[in-house]
């Protein structure tokens, strides 16, 4: 993902025009598109940064090929949250303290919720183009910003719990940045401080979110690979909030989620059973979903299959992998996720060939994504088919793998 395809990732998600981004930063329609395409200004610091204004995003998330050029003028972190769109803008101008003032003087209202709101899906949406490990810092300083605003602004009862429900939001989605940047505790803490903030704010969507996605991260615990047994607690806690208030993408995830933990639980039965009931959500009417729900079909595809892999049900494993890796080609760092997964599923079948296969025909893709999530998952996998290094398929890979090193 080179910082051009970001560049025109970020403006497309936001609304604006080659030609309208140019006008803000000086450039013909014809400059910004050599811009996107990786042309010499795309290596420029001072356009950059001309560039990350004019979008409404920090630097960093622009600068993806240098860690020296990440390094470059960190004060472009929103203090105010709000990664990019109109509506954010305008909150950061109409709501961010003067020099001088305090944030008690700040009347937080509707369009302001709705504006943090937005930046929870912005958060979401640049995970899954360009990977977790650039958003860790952006997304913790928006979440100290709602929290300034809840502790010190004026709002009325209502925006109140509107706004600790967007907090609970801004904290979840930070907590997944942080999980996909291989920072455990921090997630845990994240998720944990969201289910509280839902919890105060009586919202039984944002709990769901924030218990479903505690139990993904158990399923991750280095000391044990099949899972924490409070996992499946969470999960199952999730879908009952779910069942209660959310719509049916909300119940399908939870569902599906606790699908993978009673999966690698080795609950047979059970997983089946919540699978189940995830596809016959997914197919629901009843009740209504907000944006941040993001379970397109590729999604509920490959967590199925992730739960059949875990259940030893490997060819049907691969058909569900294989549909998520077709359904997400627009997002690479989600259908490099899959592709991963798959070949983990390839590798546990005993197919090891095939799964470094799929890793070598797609290692520069994958390891081109700032996701240190990715790259340990690349690690154990490089780490249990070493002794097959006589394989051609899997030399290959661990070629590739060793040269990046």
């Amino acid at each position: 993902m080179t910082t051009g395809e970001v560049i025109r990732r970020v403006r497309k998600s936001i609304g604006m025009t080659q030609t309208e981004l140019g006008a803000l930063i000086k450039f013909s329609q014809p400059a910004v598109s050599g811009l996107e395409r990786g042309g010499p200004a795309s290596h420029d610091v001072r356009v950059l940064r001309l560039v990350a204004r004019a979008l409404g995003v920090p630097l960093a998330i622009l600068v993806v090929e240098s860690d020296q050029e990440a390094d470059v003028d960190r004060r472009n972190f929103f203090r105010a949250g709000a990664l990019g769109g109109v509506g954010a803008a305008a909150m950061m101008a109409a709501n961010a303290p003067a020099q001088g003032e305090s944030i008690s003087s700040v009347k937080v209202g509707a369009s302001d919720v709705a504006a943090i709101n937005e930046s929870v899906n912005q958060i979401h949406e640049l995970d899954l183009v360009v990977g977790g490990d650039r958003l860790c810092r952006v997304a913790a300083n928006q979440v100290r910003y709602v929290e300034q605003l809840l502790d010190n602004a004026t709002y009325s009862e209502a925006v109140g719990r509107a706004l600790t429900s967007a907090c609970a939001e801004m904290m979840t989605a930070t907590g997944w940045v942080h999980l996909d940047a291989g920072h455990l505790d921090d997630a845990r803490r994240y998720y944990a401080d969201a289910a509280n903030a839902a919890n105060v704010a009586g919202d039984g969507v944002a709990a769901a979110h924030a218990l479903g996605n505690a139990s993904h991260l158990m399923l991750r615990r280095p000391e044990n690979p099949a899972g924490h047994p409070l996992a499946v607690q969470y999960a199952q806690a999730a879908s009952r909030a779910a069942l209660r208030d959310g719509g049916p993408k909300l119940r399908a995830l939870t569902a599906i989620r606790e699908a993978e933990a009673q999966g690698a639980r080795g609950d047979k039965a059970a997983a089946t059973a919540a699978i189940s009931r995830a596809h016959r959500a997914y197919e629901s009417i009843r009740g209504h979903d907000p944006d941040w729900v993001y379970v397109p079909e590729a999604e509920l595809s490959g967590v199925t299959g992730k739960a059949q892999m875990w259940l030893g049900e490997y060819g049907a494993a691969a058909v569900h992998l294989q549909a998520a890796i077709d359904g997400s080609s627009a997002w690479p760092r989600e259908c490099a996720s899959w592709q991963v997964s798959l070949a983990h599923n390839f590798v546990n079948s005993g197919d090891i060939a095939r799964g470094c296969a799929l890793l070598a025909d797609n290692f520069d893709a994958i390891s081109s994504l700032a996701s240190t999530r990715l790259h340990q998952r690349i690690d154990c996998i490089a780490n249990r088919v070493r002794i097959h290094a006589t394989v051609p398929e899997v030399r290959e890979f661990l070629g590739k793998r060793a040269a990046l090193v």
